[in-house]
């Protein structure tokens, strides 16, 4: 199953790709393994924060 991710709203969108390069980076990695695998990818990526809702643990990668 793919999954498609969207963002709350634009303000959301703007701020997240507004990120550092390198956070953004792996921000992006994580968010194309979602949309593979699912969010329910775990720890280092993912954690659950109940009622289905998905935490993306996205850290700074050198760019």
């Amino acid at each position: 199953m793919n999954w498609k991710i969207t963002f709350y709203n634009d303000k959301v969108e703007k701020e997240t790709l507004g990120f550092l390069k390198g956070i953004l980076a792996n921000f992006i990695h994580i968010a194309e393994m979602i949309e593979e695998f699912g969010p329910a990818l775990g720890r280092p990526y993912t954690a659950p924060m109940g009622h289905g809702l998905f935490e993306i643990r996205a850290k700074e990668w050198k760019v």
